[in-house]
């Protein structure tokens, strides 16, 4: 079990990256690749997994885990609404989707 709890952690770090990474690949031109929309809804995903992984197997800490649920839910929301509409993103909705990916990380390392 401590295996697949240790490589569902990578993964979900993996996913944050991608997401990170396609967003800083674009910077430039604003235009958003489907990955990062996906890397966002797989780190979503593989959260909510290890989510339920804590509470069946230790002492979870549900705000902590309520906080970062609504933080990636926010994040993924944005990718999708990013990658709909394409150049025509406004600054706001671009740029809140690094903010968010960065707090969610902080949450992570320092609640």
């Amino acid at each position: 079990m401590s295996f697949l709890f240790s490589l569902l952690v990578v993964l979900h770090l993996l996913s944050w990256a991608v997401a990170l990474g396609t967003w800083v690949g674009a910077a430039r031109t604003r235009t958003p690749s489907p990955g990062m929309a996906h890397g966002l809804a797989g780190a979503f995903v593989i959260g909510l997994i290890l989510a339920a992984l804590v509470s069946i197997t230790g002492d979870p800490n549900h705000m902590k885990l309520g906080i970062k649920g609504l933080v990636g839910l926010i994040a993924v929301v944005l990718g999708y609404i990013a990658n709909a509409k394409q150049e025509r993103t406004s600054p706001a909705v671009w740029f809140s989707i690094p903010l968010v990916i960065v707090l969610n990380v902080v949450i992570a390392v320092f609640v």
